[in-house]
């Protein structure tokens, strides 16, 4: 009986485990096909989830929306406040 219960608690858990896996998103990174914002400025590192990120709201130049692999083909990285 006590072998029974415990090849029973480990499959429930074993199930429990992946299901977590499958449904928890595999990067906080934006698909290189989605949208991102930049400011097109020498000093600007980052692009930007958001055209309202707090990240952006330093910048004077012009804000311009492009696919992130573009953003990355130019140098910016991921901001660190929208991902």
């Amino acid at each position: 009986m006590l072998k029974t219960l415990l090849v029973a608690s480990s499959l429930l858990i074993g199930s429990f485990t992946a299901s977590l896996s499958a449904t928890a998103p595999a990067t906080r990174h934006a698909p290189a096909a989605a949208a991102v914002y930049v400011c097109i400025s020498k000093a600007s590192v980052a692009y930007h989830a958001s055209s309202r990120c707090a990240g952006l709201s330093r910048c004077t130049h012009e804000v311009r929306r492009m696919s992130t692999s573009a953003a990355q083909q130019q140098g910016k990285r991921a901001c660190r406040k929208c991902y």
